[in-house]
């Protein structure tokens, strides 16, 4: 019923802002070794408890102007956008996979979260990546069980790919960028890529399979590079220079596309080579 979708998608935008909010906790402390749970949210310039209806997610920004309501001290837009970023993904998954859904909620939360930390610290936390592929084991196993799985046509069915695509998908996505890893520090004599990314790319070919791998690492590349030229051209990174570029967020930015458009850009590229659909 229409209804009944309409609340579900309202349903999933409101937990993907609560949830993203409760991410923004976590990207900002995990790094800096603290609890997420103890002290409560907090003004980091003041130290003033903040207030549950000064912490609802995207409304109290809002309201309060992007600044502490005690110190007047000013909250960084990217909470909000944060938040949003978690209710429109959530949102788009729930659309787009059904009561499926929580299956891409999961990944679509460590993913924002790991993304902001390496943005800010260049490095992805472990609850990420080998979380990312602990959970895809998980799947794996569970579906291998109890034979409970999205049917081949459901587009969902690429949140939980066959157990044994979901095991080599985690042997080749690892391997693959270790591979990758090992010769660019060969070739440029320093360390070419964090082992951060590798244990990602290794989550991504657990839950995902090993068609999601290549995927990926085509699509995170040609983003990547392309980000990385307008560095240059804005003089933000130097040719040859030591400014460290996290990868990951890319990484997760291709298996975004992969979880929403991954099967049909692979038969559209199957069809322009003359080979038919897969």
């Amino acid at each position: 019923m229409i209804i009944d979708r309409t609340v579900w998608l309202i349903f999933s935008f409101c937990i993907g802002c609560c949830i993203a909010s409760f991410l923004n906790v976590v990207i900002w402390r995990v790094p800096r070794g603290e609890s997420i749970v103890s002290p409560p949210s907090h003004c980091p310039r003041c130290h003033h408890l903040i207030r549950a209806w000064q912490n609802i997610p995207l409304l109290s920004w809002l309201v309060l102007r992007g600044r502490c309501a005690f110190c007047k001290a000013p909250i960084s837009p990217r909470y909000f956008c944060v938040e949003l970023l978690g209710g429109l993904l959530f949102l788009a998954a729930a659309a787009h996979f059904g009561f499926w859904a929580p299956l891409a909620w999961i990944w679509i939360a460590l993913m924002i979260a790991g993304s902001f930390i390496d943005f800010d610290h260049q490095l992805l936390p472990d609850f990420t990546t080998v979380g990312g592929m602990a959970l895809g084991m998980l799947l794996a196993l569970i579906q291998l069980i109890t034979g409970i799985a999205p049917a081949a046509d459901n587009a969902a069915a690429v949140l939980m790919p066959h157990p044994a695509l979901a095991l080599i998908g985690m042997v080749v996505g690892f391997g693959l960028l270790w591979l990758i890893r090992f010769i660019g520090s060969l070739v440029f004599r320093q360390e070419a890529m964090g082992l951060g990314d590798v244990f990602l790319m290794g989550a991504i070919g657990a839950l995902f399979g090993p068609i999601a791998v290549l995927v990926t690492l085509i699509l995170s590349a040609f983003v990547g590079s392309i980000v990385g030229l307008a560095l240059v051209a804005l003089s933000k990174v130097r040719i040859g220079g030591h400014t460290a570029i996290p990868y990951g967020p890319y990484l997760c930015m291709g298996c975004l596309v992969w979880m929403f458009y991954g099967p049909e850009l692979v038969d559209l590229y199957l069809k322009f080579i003359g080979f038919g659909a897969v």
